[in-house]
This record gives C-alpha cells, structure tokens and sequence, in this order.
C-alpha cells in the first residue's frame, strides 16, 4: 500500500547522524582523499551500466579470462618443459566428481570397456604429481589445488572410493580384495601419505619441474577500526573510501573466483571504482601468490591441461577394481567433484566419509573469509556469492560492510548470475529466488544500522522504483534513468546536486540512498493510513487462559513480566522515543479486561457474539504508570488463587475483545479527532480514523471447546478414533485430513481481519499436557499467526520456566514493525511471481503483515516476462513501509545488483545452495499443507528437481566425453544431495506414526516460515562431539562440530550434543559415562555412577569447568538461534530414547514405521540417494 506520489515535504530525524550531515555540508568534500588507493583509480571512469556509472572502467583493468580463446602457459626454462593443451569452448569449469556405488550388475558391464591397466595409471600418476600447478591469468579464480575439492579414499574390503584422477572403471578381479591407500597432493605439490606407504617401485616417466614463480599481490587497503557497525560518525564516505580491497569486490559477478563468460563481465570487468587496479596478473606466463588479500584467504586455481588425448587426469597409482574415479569437468571456480557409483557386490559399503561433506564445506568457507579485521565481507556492485550463513554467526563480532548491495543477512538470492534467456533457467531446473528478511537481530543489539536518509522520497515515475545507487543521472543531474525501467524523472529543485567530471553527484557519500544497499526514510502523510503521521506508539496486549491448568503459567508470567517491561528495549533509530503501550486480559469461559488505571477493575464480557467492552483506558503508558503496572501483576494471582476455575475455554472471542478494545482507548488521541479541510471552497468538518498498530500475545493450554456450534471459535476434537490410529495416518497420503485446517474458516478470517482491521499481530505460547495426549488443533490455530505476520507458535510440554522466560523475552525484544505492506520490483524482464512465508496478501503484487520481528522473512520466486539485457543489472529492490517500536512510519529499502550472463555454466558457478534448498524445502511444505500433492509425490517432486538440475549440468557443463559411470556435481551445490536427504526425512514432510498432530503441523509452520540457518539445520542438524583436549587432569573440554551420522559415534569422546532446530540432545557416551571426572564436573560430586544422573532434570548450572564449559556452549547455540532449547539428556547403550537420538542422523538410513508402499524414497541414506540420483541421471541421458 504505498502511494504513487512523492512528497517534496521532508521529515528530518533527529539524530547524530543528520548533524554529521550538516557538518558534512559546512565543510568541502576531498573526493580523492581515498586512502592507499592511486589517483588513477579515483579518476577513471567507471563502466557503462545502461550508460550507468556504476563498477570501473574495464580499460583500467587487466582482462578476464575467456573460456573460447586459446590459453596457453609458459614454463621456465628447463628440459622438462611441457606445453599443455589449450581449453577450447567447451572446457567448462573443474567439477566436483566423486564415485559412488551401484549395486547394479548391468552398470558394471557397461564400464569394463573403460577400463585402465594398472601400470599406465602408475605412470600417469606419477606424470601428474611431477605437473606444476597452473592458474589462469584472472583474479575471479580460488586458488584450489586438484586436492582441495577431493575427499581421501579408505580401505574397505572390496572397493576404494575416493578422489582419482582418471575414469578407471575396472571389471572385478581377484585383486578387488587387495587394500590401498591414495595419497593426497598438497598444494605446493607434496604428497601427504595415508595410512600406508605408496610403493617405492614407482618410477617417474618424466623429471621433475621446477617450481613456477610467483608474483606478489599488493597489500590490501586498512579498514578503519572505528567503524565497528558499518555507518559512524561519517559513514557514508569512509564505508566506500576504506573498504578492504578484497576478491568479491573485483568479482566480475560474483563471488564463485572463476572467469566469467558473459560479454558485460568480459567488457566491464565490474570492480568496483573506489578500489584500485589490481596487479596480480598482468602477465599471462606467471602465476600470482596465494597469500590473503585483504579479509579473505584469496586463492586462485584452474583446471591443469591434461597431457593425454583423453583429456583427462592421469589416475594415482595402485587404484584398486571397481573404484571410483573422476576427471577434469566443469570448472566451477571452488574446484568441483564427482562420484561414479560401481556395480557392486551387495555386501560392499561404500565408505561415507568420501561423499562430500557438509561440514567440511562449512569449515572451508568459514576459513576462506577468516580475517584478523572486523570486516568480514563487503558486498559489491554487482553482488557476489556471499559467506555462509554459518560463517556469519560464528564471526559475530565481524560486520558485513554495504559497498552498494544489500547485506546478505537482508537479501539472498539463489543465483548471483542470471541468465539473459529464460531457456537456459529452464534447462538448469535452478530456482530463480530470493530470501528477504527485512529486519535483523543485530539492530536491536545495535552490532548494525540501517541508516535513516534525511532527503525526501525520490521515486521512479513509471515503476515507482525509489531511488537506489544504480539510478544513472544525466543532463547535469536535472534528470535520473531508473535502473529497472530505464524510464526518465526529473529530479526535483530540492534534490538536485551538480555531477563530477564521472557523472556522479556530487553528494553521492553524503546520501545513503546514492551509495548504500540498504537505507531508510520517513514515510510522509501519503505513505499513512488515511494520511494520518502521527501514529500512537503501538500495542503489546497479554492475554493469558484462566483455568486450572493455567495456573503456573499465570503466577510465573505475572512474576516476570514487570522486569521485562521496565527493561523493554526502546526502537534502535529512535532510542530516546517512550516504550509501547500494555494491557492485559484473561480469559475462560468469560473474558476479563482489567483497566489498571482504575485499581486494576476487571470487565467482564459475556456476550461471546459481540465481544466489546466500552472501557476507553484499557492500556496503559509504563513511563508513567509503572508503579500501577507492577502492584497489578503482584495481585492478580491471588484474585483467583482460592476460587474454582473453569475446565473449559474459548480463544478467538478473546482476539476480538482485545483489539477492539484498543480502538476506543484514550490513548488514541488521533481518533475521530476533527480534522478542518476545504472542500469545494467550504470548510467542513470530516472524521478521520487510524488504526492502532500492535501486538497480542495468547498463552492457552486447552482445546477451545466452550460454548456450542453458535459459538465463534469453537473447536472440537475432529475425529472419534484413539489417538493412536489417528497417529497412523501420519506419513500416508490420508493425513491430509488431519492436519488440514478445520472446515470453519473462523481462525482464517480473524487472522485476515487482524491484518486489514486492527493492524495486530498475534503470537501463540501453548502449553499442551505431554501425560494426557492434549490436542490443540495447531493446524488450525496456526494459520491465526501465519496471516498476521508473526508466524511465532511457541510450544512447551509441561515446563512453565526458564524456556519459557528465554522464547517470551526474545520474542518481546525481537519485536521490530508492525501494520507492514511489501512490495517487491525488479528489472524489466522479470517480475515476482510467488510469495512463500507467513503474511496476509489482498493482490498479486502486495503482501501485508500485521507484525513481524526480526526472525521474519519471504521467500519470493521470479519469472520471466522477457529477454534480459546481457550489458545491465538486473536489480532487485525490496521495500517495506511499517510502523516503528516508536511509532514512527517509515519505509526500508532493500537493494541488489546481480550480473547477468548467457552461459549455462555461469548460472551453476555462481548459485547459492543454502537459499536454493530454502526455496525447495518451503514450496515443498507449502504445497503439502494445503493437500495439493501427497507426500509420495512432494518427495518424488523434490527429487526429479534436483535431477534436472545434475542432468542439465551433465549435459552442458560436463567436460565432454565423461564416462557415464561417474556422477559430476557442480560446486556450489555438491552438497545440494545431502541437504535433499534431510528434507525427505524431516519431520515436517516424513513425520509418522512417532509424531502427534500438532506435533507435525509445529514441523510444518516452523519450516514454512524458517530463515536460511534455520533451514539449514531443520536439514542437516548439527552434531558436535565433546572430549578432552589431553589426558592431563586440568584439561579442558573442546568442541568439534562432525559429520551428521552414526559412524562417527565411534569415536572416542566423553558426549555427543545433536541440535536439530526443536531441541538439543546430550548423549553421554560409554567412556562419558565411565569418566567420573567428567560426572561431577557435569552432574555435582555426588554423581560417581551413571544410574545416579537424573536425565528428567534439567542440566546442573555449577562452577565445575565442565558445567561452565557445556552450559556456556548451550547459551552460545541459544543466542544464535534467538530461542530457547529443552536440554534431553541420554546415556548410550542404557536409554530407549537413544534410538530418536540416531533418528536425527540424516546421513544413515531411516527406521520406516509405516507402510510405504512401492516408493523407492523412503529412508534412503546419503549414499543411498547418491547412487538413485545417478541411476536417473543415466537414464535422462540415455
């Protein structure tokens, strides 16, 4: 709901940073003040984007690579001097290739005739090792040696599987027993031996080469320490003038490191002006260090040219039969691998740790942009693929600096290059999205700031695009070309500003719209509801059940919430601005509104059909009346501690009382307030409403039930059976009927109505009894909060503690907007297509929230409506109008700029897994909740996707002449098949029998509504192992975060710690069990067995450095994911429950507990799912 008109009045804030402005303005401006950075870098004109001033002159820069011209390397002089062959245009980036097993007796046939003999992969071998590393002359490239992107190979009883460096698929012999070991090559060329010895009889067939020298790169320009939250004192200027010159910051479009193929990236190159021209490879014939560059360990690489006709890799020596191997694919710019799955005996086991590990991808992105400065990425025009959301929480006390794009904590695409033809999207079967979150925790702690521009509201006139840093001014800065439309504006007297000899305005630093992805302005009386500015600071209402099993909620709630209200955060961009507004209600069979003002009266409202009460000071101001607030929340418990209270409930009567109450309250002063205006050259008096936004918050324990078939909201138990058979139907294609929202479409409209109405959002806090099975319908109730916004369903069995105090105060302080509209534009050609998240929609192209926090984000798909241009952006803008903590009415702007390209490869170089499995796994929900396919064929769905997308990158991407036999996975997303495995079996999609109802519609709404980490560990949990560092008796814990899978449970370690999003599991383990040093470090001195340890109990907070160590561990994973966990503890080999323990352990095949059918998907492990992704690979290909 945004206006189509821009104001010329102009709403300045009143804080630091509108005063630096005005200093900024006393003062001249030194634009080549640039520290470290050459003149001829300040001064050079930047490429053409669309005649846009945006990137820096490609004539400045040494060229990228281009994949069709010949490429050939110099070597020093020596005998041994080879000349390699030159990549023609199908050379495609290196892949990640990796064998896998295929029990399948045909497939082995088909692979005999590839077959090597033992002694010319001995000698290739050791041709390869002897082979220099070569790099091309492109500073898009990690530096990645063929090792890097590879995964050791194991003994196992009849195959080795690992990383080789040819197809070798041998028939089965009688040396397919024998035992190897692969040694591994190092980046300087060294060979890291396994557990065995290589032969000593392998002879080189050519001698050896020298070492190729290498150049080094410049120093990279210091961040300013000061600038700890990326905007300060003179944010602007110095944010762009002093970023780290860093490898995403030349990124012709992005962050893969590898050459771009597309003609604007080959023309523009894309580096950003304000850096300088780097040096690195300006001669073809040598190859630049690897040593870090600014923030980042940067590291170039590219596929060696292979000395044989086959083009491939010559193999390590000693490869057993029916090994896997793989050869020189695409070049993904991270180095790549590939599986070739054997036909096998049954009995033979492909070894797990050879499959391509989430974590070891984690820990290598995590050290790619590890970096002793508090910058940890600096987005880029245009943006470039950026660190994982993993590697973001664990460098908290790094920020992500704003070089023209939005942080990917707001905006995550899944491609960072698009493709200019629909055609190629629709080959690679790649999701073309974005996550948007618009608002993030880090504000509220006040790590970031999204700064406030104190200029007026500047919009396109065609699209209504606001204005962004990609907007091209001309005719002396009197007009600006849209950078979507490309339509011309003229610029208003008020904003004009002269252009420098580059064409940028002159107080382009001075503006954060000009130069900053994401900023903000103050909304002007057209952006109100009926143009009305001066809102009321909004609404948190409380309303809690008054039963008999309520009881412990209400005495802890009331003891707690008088320290949360005096310490209630106040709105990060206005600190000195008063808190919200309170009140308060219960509610059983009858609704009691208390007016705190008045000696805490209560009014009770019978009436269930009209629930109003006329009471007009229902809330209350904590500033002034905090003295009222606290004696009433001291006294309430007692109002009812003696009487009898009802068994019986009602819920959306509640809703409706509350916010209608909160349209009559005093406090709205701008209510019906009169309002002089000429009409018709007379002065009449006209009536003007607001709607007070805000938020309410229920905490129910019981199945609304009171009243009869007339009674709104009522619900009733939807089936006759026992809860047993109806938790049969979990996991079949009938659940549908038990998990569909109830018929009356009561809870549907109220939600609509909160959102369209009364402009508040609703949060659920239910407290079920585990002991009698209580049903409460979530998946009926939930859809109250998905509409509103909130999407926040807190579940707790029969614990009214501190789980609960952790989720209320996280969920209260989170609070960051309310009564938002979200409206997403993009560049003609594309547009938004589908909205995926908790929010209310009225149109195609809107979505509204009532409220929404911090964790809040939309996952929006796009779709083509044309041909792209190959030489522009293609640029995505995200605005959101709200309404502050403060009151204030406010519009936040969300930019990014991602190249475009014409390769198919391009498409796969520079894709984001995390935000692509996000997508899947949130379309995949979607559509099962609302019984538009059964789970048989979500998961087949989910599957055939990711097939399309490995057979697409086969097909086109593969070097040619691959053997079938091998499984070629691209890059950035050879983890895409373990993310998939834990999608087909988590709870929200495969949960069975071993679930309740509301247990699954939880999974459900949790995973619909769950932000990129979230997702992420939903998927995958993380499992991390707990041991001592040495065997000294000061020792300390450590912790190491390991593959999610039981294999790895073999190892020694004192306990295993499983998060899966829901809750954490604490695994003592036998040797655990049996350390008593670690028992009463843990459990206190009189812990000296296992049988004394009291796993109903939460864990003991004691000052032993075992109790410190763990429970620090668990508060760290608790403020990462901004919720509270239920600590389960288990003792191996002695508890039941160890087996949910191993059903988290997505990498080994699932326990089926109902019948399936002839589905061929249920509880595959990784390995499993490997090998039926490249059976039907095959298949496509065939």
């Amino acid at each position: 709901m945004e206006s189509q008109t821009a104001s010329s009045n102009q709403m300045i804030p009143s804080n630091d940073w509108t005063q630096n402005v005005n200093n900024w303005n006393q003062q001249p401006m030194n634009y080549n003040s640039m520290n470290n950075i050459p003149e001829s870098s300040v001064t050079q004109k930047p490429p053409s984007f669309n005649n846009a001033m945006i990137g820096g002159d490609s004539s400045k820069f040494s060229p990228n690579f281009v994949a069709s011209q010949p490429l050939q390397y110099q070597y020093p002089s020596s005998s041994s001097q080879q000349q390699f062959q030159s990549f023609n245009s199908m050379n495609m980036p290196v892949s990640t290739q990796t064998s896998l097993k295929q029990v399948d007796d045909k497939l082995n046939n088909q692979m005999s005739s590839l077959s090597l003999n033992n002694d010319s992969m001995n000698n290739q071998n050791q041709l390869f090792n002897q082979q220099p590393k070569l790099y091309p002359t492109d500073n898009n490239f990690q530096s990645k040696t063929f090792s890097d992107a590879s995964y050791p190979s194991y003994n196992l009883s009849n195959t080795t599987v690992g990383r080789t460096d040819s197809i070798n698929h041998q028939s089965v012999s009688s040396k397919s027993n024998q035992q190897f070991q692969q040694s591994l090559v190092t980046d300087s060329g060294q060979q890291m031996q396994s557990n065995s010895q290589q032969p000593s009889n392998l002879k080189s067939s050519i001698p050896h080469q020298q070492n190729i020298p290498t150049q080094n790169i410049a120093p990279p320009i210091p961040v300013p320490q000061h600038n700890n939250f990326g905007y300060d004192g003179q944010p602007i200027a110095k944010q762009l003038q002093s970023q780290p010159l860093s490898t995403n910051s030349w990124n012709s479009g992005a962050s893969s490191q590898i050459p771009s193929t597309n003609n604007y990236d080959q023309q523009n190159g894309s580096y950003y002006h304000n850096f300088p021209t780097p040096n690195a490879y300006q001669n073809p014939g040598q190859i630049p260090s690897s040593g870090p560059i600014g923030s980042m360990n940067t590291q170039y690489n590219y596929q060696q040219q292979s000395m044989f006709n086959n083009n491939r890799y010559p193999p390590p020596p000693m490869l057993s039969n029916n090994q896997m191997s793989s050869t020189g694919g695409m070049s993904s710019g991270l180095g790549s691998g590939q599986f070739s799955p054997m036909a096998q005996q049954q009995q033979n086991k492909l070894d797990p740790e050879a499959m391509p590990s989430v974590v070891q991808v984690l820990n290598e992105d995590k050290s790619k942009f590890e970096s002793n400065n508090n910058v940890l990425f600096c987005t880029s025009i245009p943006a470039a693929i950026p660190p994982q959301v993993t590697t973001i929480l664990d460098n908290e006390n790094q920020i992500i600096q704003d070089g023209g794009s939005a942080s990917p904590i707001f905006l995550r695409p899944t491609i960072y290059q698009v493709p200019v033809n629909e055609d190629n999207l629709k080959i690679s079967d790649i999701p073309f999205g974005t996550v948007i979150k618009p608002f993030d925790d880090q504000e509220v702690e006040r790590k970031i700031y999204v700064p406030i521009s104190p200029s007026e509201i500047i919009r396109c006139n065609r699209c209504k695009a606001y204005m962004n840093p990609y907007n091209r001014f001309i005719d002396g800065g009197r007009r600006f070309q849209c950078s979507l439309c490309h339509h011309l504006t003229e610029v208003s007297p008020s904003y004009f500003s002269d252009l420098d000899h580059i064409g940028q305005r002159l107080d382009k630093h001075q503006r954060p719209e000009l130069c900053l992805g994401s900023y903000e302005f103050i909304a002007t009386e057209e952006y109100c509801r009926n143009s009305v500015s001066n809102n009321r600071r909004p609404h948190l209402i409380f309303a809690c059940e008054l039963t008999e099993t309520s009881k412990p909620i209400l005495n802890i709630l009331t003891k707690n919430l008088i320290e949360i209200i005096k310490n209630f955060p106040r709105d990060p961009s206005n600190p000195e601005a008063p808190p919200p507004m309170f009140g308060f209600l219960t509610y059983n069979s009858k609704i009691q509104i208390y007016d705190i003002l008045n000696n805490g009266h209560a009014h009770v409202v019978c009436d269930l059909s009209m629930p109003f009460s006329p009471m007009n000071t229902f809330l209350i101001d904590p500033l002034i009346h905090m003295d009222k607030i606290e004696n009433f929340l001291l006294n309430l418990p007692h109002l009812y501690a003696n009487e009898e209270l009802d068994m019986q409930t009602i819920l959306g009567p509640v809703i409706e009382a509350a916010l209608m109450s909160t349209q009559v309250d005093v406090n709205n002063w701008i209510n019906q307030c009169l309002i002089n205006k000429i009409v018709n050259d007379q002065q009449q008096n006209i009536t003007y409403e607001t709607i007070p936004a805000g938020k309410i918050y229920l905490f129910h324990c019981t199945l609304p039930t009171f009243g009869d078939a007339e009674t709104p909201g009522r619900l009733k138990q939807r089936w006759a059976h026992s809860p047993d058979e109806i938790r049969k139907l979990l996991g079949t294609d009938k659940e549908k009927t038990v998990l569909a929202p109830d018929l009356n479409k009561y809870y549907i409209q109220l939600g609509q109505k909160c959102v369209t109405d009364y402009a508040s959002g609703v949060e659920l806090f239910l407290f079920p009894s585990k002991s009698n099975g209580t049903f409460l319908d979530i998946a009926t109730l939930g859809e109250l909060v998905r509409l509103t916004g909130t999407g926040s369903i807190f579940k707790f069995y029969n614990d009214f503690s501190e789980a609960f105090l952790t989720d209320l105060k996280y969920s209260l302080f989170s609070s960051y907007a309310f009564d938002c509209v979200l409206k997403v534009r993009t560049s003609t050609g594309i547009r938004p297509h589908d909205y995926i998240g908790n929010f209310y929609s009225r149109s195609l192209n809107d979505i509204e929230c009532a409220a929404i926090n911090t964790n809040t984000n939309f996952c929006i798909e796009f779709k083509y409506d044309d041909k792209l241009q190959e030489d522009e952006h293609v640029v995505i803008q995200a605005g959101i109008l709200y309404t502050s903590l403060s009151g204030q009415r406010r519009v936040r702007i969300h930019n990014i700029a991602l190249a475009s390209c014409q390769q198919i490869g391009d498409v796969y170089r520079n894709s984001c897994c995390d935000t692509i499995v996000n997508l899947m796994a949130r379309n995949a929900v979607y559509n099962l909740r609302n019984g538009n396919k059964t789970i048989q064929q979500t998961k087949e769905s989910i599957v055939n996707r990711v097939i399309n997308i490995f057979t697409a990158y086969r097909k086109h991407c593969a070097q040619p002449g691959s053997s079938l036999g091998q499984l070629i996975l691209p890059e950035t997303l050879k983890i895409l098949p373990m993310y998939i495995c834990g999608l087909l079996k988590c709870d929200a999609i495969d949960g069975g029998p071993e679930m309740t109802p509301d247990d699954k519609a939880f999974a459900q709404l949790k995973l619909i509504g769950s932000s990129v980490s979230m997702s992420q560990l939903f998927l995958y949990p993380k499992l991390t192992k707990i041991e001592y560092e040495n065997e000294n008796e000061d020792s300390e814990l450590k912790y190491l975060h390991i593959r999610c899978s039981g294999y790895k449970l073999n190892t020694p370690a004192m306990a295993y710690v499983l998060e899966n999003g829901f809750y954490i599991i604490l695994m003592l383990t036998t040797s655990g069990c049996t350390n008593l040093k670690f028992l009463k470090g843990l459990f206190g001195p009189n812990v000296d067995s296992v049988t004394k340890i009291q796993i109903d109990q939460p864990l003991p907070h004691l000052l032993t450095p075992e109790s410190l160590s763990i429970n620090k561990f668990f508060r760290k994973i608790e403020n990462d994911r901004k919720c509270s966990y239920k600590v389960h503890i288990i003792r191996q080999g002695i508890d039941k429950s160890e087996s949910v323990f191993r059903s988290f352990l997505y990498e080994d095949q699932k326990m089926i507990t109902r019948s399936v059918g002839e589905s061929k998907l249920e509880g595959l492990s990784y390995v499993d799912l490997l090998c039926h992704l490249h059976k039907e690979i095959r298949a496509q290909i065939n």
